[in-house]
């Protein structure tokens, strides 16, 4: 069964879309705020952009809490919670809080924000790259994208 059709957010569930659109504008705010406090000298260049690299694969890792799926009633990919995203999706919380408490003892003041903003931010984009990454591959699998 070949589907063809112009817009591919008709086989994406709006749950999805709305999560990556999120994800998608919690990166933007956050980096935008991080580049604030670089020009402003509070956090150094390499240490931000070590902060979203950390983040960032935290978030890829994090993305897999949601089991991506196609949908043979809604023609749609879904997003479900399967038990090893519930697992992913405990120890990103244990990183969340142990991320707060390790971290102030090295960095203190502005500079440890916008660390965490960093890492935030990092985690959000490969988030939203994780699992658009997903949904690329099953609409390639269904031969709706090439």
């Amino acid at each position: 069964m070949k589907l063809k059709h112009l817009n591919i957010r008709d086989y994406i569930s709006k749950r999805l879309v709305t999560q990556l659109r999120l994800y998608t504008i919690l990166f933007f705010v956050m980096l935008g705020v991080v580049v604030y406090e670089v020009f402003l000298g509070s956090i150094s260049i390499f240490l931000a952009f070590v902060g979203f690299l950390i983040g960032f694969g935290v978030g890829v890792l994090v993305s897999r809490m949601i089991h991506l799926s196609w949908d043979e009633d809604s023609n749609m990919v879904i997003g479900r919670m399967d038990w090893i995203g519930a697992v992913v999706l405990v120890i990103y919380f244990i990183f969340s809080i142990a991320r707060t408490i390790y971290l102030g003892y090295f960095i203190q003041g502005t500079a440890f924000i916008v660390i965490i903003i960093c890492i935030t931010g990092g985690s959000m984009l490969g988030r939203s790259m994780g699992t658009s990454h997903g949904i690329r591959r099953i609409l390639k699998a269904w031969d709706i994208i090439r």
